[in-house]
């Protein structure tokens, strides 16, 4: 009996064993794959970034008349770099790049009336400043394809030099790019600078294409990590070069993760006399806290979604080979237990049974509980924002979180601005925020002078918080100036 049972156990246990290696070898093949097509190609997450300007020209002004010195037809002017960032496997719909590149574009009041100062001077006494029609940015994917980018959030070109750009809705002529946050120890790692550099005038010319073909890639290394003095922003040293033009273009490992943002020293066209012998990088720390702080959507290279999960070189072999040797003691311990079972007495084996059956009972709760907690996480995962509805703002929207965003006529400190002599908007008119703990948006009147209304024609108190649901809207002012308030 015993000879028998022998025989059966080793059967089994060899077919546990065959299975086991068809598995290993699988998820081996799997990993191998995976970490192939990991090493992507980085230029299909990078775009050129283009201040497009119709019917421009030179003018000299003394500040109220303006004189035309040379007419420049429809150009793309102040162009740089930008590359996609969002959810892994997602159409992405935002672009990372320097707020420096498009800081000319917000200056001219995102399209409205467009005068944008060149530095120069005529006879060393009056500004000589270009003039447009209109302005739009455009992200470019081929010579004549492109796609127009509004900006959703920038930072202070003197200190943190980044900006974020949303298409009106995501694209699949490109994906995003993984982020990792860099660490000291990969001083000296390989690194390159990729982007889309300009001529010396930083435009786009018959040198400069617009296609992933075209992209530019420079070789080099992480010299130190820097913080610059006095304003703490963290900041990584290299010897790859960066071009005008590739500013706002990523710096990335050698496995595709982007790592900084490259960042040209901010100058005035064309950049006469400028040495550059040292070149820096926003680090991804920067880029990670402004997205968060933008509710932007990314994905990182340690996440899951990346790089994460997937064990290089030796260190997968490791993994696997000790998982298997796992595998096999758990295999073993269950076939003799297996065996000691059917050896008992059929009174052993029904209550054993019985119990097994009432342990499945009690744990179905558990498992109906995970769609309710998946609908909450869901429910957790949208993302608030304001959508104006003038006509100055085309569609924007902006993201909302705890922290109240002013709104108003004040660059300096609104984040949705109307432009000067907008009727019925103050300097600084009002601020929204959003309450995840309830689902609620909160609206406050910062004592404008025409007031803030909700869709009924109620004017809010000013100073007094108002709780207003998504999917509801409110005006400033004036009914022109109509925003509603959403989740997507």
């Amino acid at each position: 009996m015993m000879k028998v049972l022998k025989n059966k156990s080793l059967k089994s246990l060899a077919s546990v064993l065959l299975a086991l290696v068809l598995v290993v070898s699988t998820i081996s093949l799997f990993n191998i794959h995976a970490l192939a097509d990991y090493k992507q190609d980085v230029s299909s997450g990078v775009v050129p970034v283009c201040l497009y300007l119709t019917n421009a020209g030179y003018y000299v002004t003394d500040g109220y008349d303006f004189q035309k010195m040379q007419d420049l037809g429809d150009i793309c002017w102040g162009a740089g770099s930008g590359f996609f960032v969002g959810n892994k496997g997602e159409n992405p719909q935002y672009i990372v790049t320097n707020a420096h590149v498009v800081v000319d574009y917000v200056n001219t009041g995102e399209g409205n009336g467009v005068i944008i100062y060149t530095g120069y001077y005529y006879n060393n006494t009056y500004p000589v400043v270009i003039m447009a029609e209109s302005a739009e940015l455009r992200i470019y994917y081929d010579s004549n394809d492109y796609d127009v980018a509004f900006v959703e959030a920038i930072g202070d070109v003197e200190k943190v030099d980044l900006a974020v750009l949303r298409l009106r809705n995501g694209t699949d002529k490109r994906h995003a790019l993984p982020i990792q946050v860099p660490t000291e120890d990969m001083v000296g790692n390989t690194v390159y600078t990729v982007g889309f550099p300009g001529n010396a005038d930083n435009q786009f010319t018959d040198g400069s294409k617009y296609g992933i073909g075209d992209v530019t890639v420079h070789k080099g290394s992480i010299t130190k990590f820097a913080i610059n003095s006095g304003k703490g922003i963290e900041r990584i040293a290299i010897d790859a070069t960066v071009q005008h033009g590739n500013s706002g273009g990523p710096l990335v490992t050698e496995e595709g993760n982007v790592i900084g943002v490259n960042t040209n020293v901010y100058s005035t066209s064309p950049y006469t006399n400028q040495i550059e012998a040292d070149y820096y990088a926003l680090n991804a720390s920067e880029v990670v806290k402004f997205l968060n702080n933008n509710n932007v959507p990314y994905y990182t290279a340690t996440s899951g979604n990346g790089m994460a999960g997937l064990l290089v070189g030796g260190g997968i072999v490791l993994f696997l080979i000790l998982g298997l040797v796992f595998l096999l003691i758990t295999v073993g311990i269950i076939i003799l237990i297996v065996v000691l079972v059917k050896k008992s007495k059929k009174k052993k084996a029904a209550a054993a049974g019985g119990a097994a059956a009432a342990g499945t009972a009690k744990a179905a709760p558990a498992a109906g509980a995970a769609p309710a907690a998946q609908q909450a996480a869901n429910a957790q995962g949208q993302r608030a924002m304001l959508r104006s509805l003038a006509t100055q703002h085309n569609g924007m929207t902006l993201a909302v979180g705890s922290t109240p965003i002013l709104i108003g006529r004040d660059p300096a400190n609104c984040k949705l601005i109307y432009v000067e002599g907008t009727v019925g908007v103050s300097g600084r008119h009002c601020s929204v925020a959003y309450d995840a703990s309830t689902g609620d948006f909160i609206l406050t009147d910062l004592r404008s002078t025409y007031g803030t209304f909700l869709t009924t024609g109620q004017k809010l108190n000013a100073n007094v918080p108002y709780r207003v649901k998504p999917g509801e809207s409110f005006y400033v002012g004036d009914k022109q100036n109509m925003i509603r308030l959403e989740l997507g």
